[in-house]
């Protein structure tokens, strides 16, 4: 099976943002159109937080990109589906790159994934959700102990979540900068 992973590396590395930056720049040359960057997440849970507040660290800094989930309007379990179908009706044909959190198996936290396709919101707590996204960037917050739930020894603080969310926001940034400045 061919794995759709185009890049993995953990946001303290000296280089994340421009190794993410690079991967924007490979893989977001071929849509025939920027993409919304959709940040799925909650605002009232620590481990769930990522997206939203990747979307307000991008929304503060630069309005030229399209972006929904923030702080203050986030995407979560509770309007996932209706807002999807409402940006679908009105963007049939718009690329989306999805933005959440994750929980992985014997990954260390703090590992940052770009990979090409979907994910699958609220997997980790077996919610229902619809899959979004035509690529997906997550970052894991937390382990799986088992069959039992969370390790709590391996859960992420909100100062890692924070400087997860500034990693890839920044890539975006970047990715923005340097796909519209001229080439020399």
């Amino acid at each position: 099976m061919k794995s759709n992973l185009i890049v993995s590396v953990h946001y303290t590395h000296k280089q994340a943002g421009s190794i993410l930056t690079q991967a924007f720049l490979e893989c977001f040359t071929e849509l025939n159109q920027a993409p919304a960057f959709i940040c799925i997440g909650s605002d009232r849970h620590l481990l769930d937080c990522l997206g939203p507040l990747t979307g307000t660290m991008l929304e503060e800094h630069n309005h030229n990109i399209m972006v929904l989930g923030t702080l203050q309007e986030p995407w979560h379990a509770g309007n996932i589906s209706s807002n999807l179908r409402a940006f679908k009706n009105n963007f049939p044909s718009k690329p989306i790159v999805a933005i959440d959190a994750s929980i992985g198996e014997d990954e260390a936290p703090g590992l940052i994934k770009v990979k090409r396709g979907s994910l699958k919101p609220g997997k980790a707590v077996h919610k229902n959700l619809p899959v979004i996204g035509d690529f997906a960037v997550t970052a894991l917050v937390g382990n799986r102990a088992g069959k039992l739930g969370f390790n709590t020894v391996n859960k992420i603080s909100l100062a890692h979540v924070y400087g997860m969310s500034r990693v890839i926001s920044d890539a975006i940034l970047d990715w923005d900068r340097q796909k519209q400045a001229p080439l020399e």
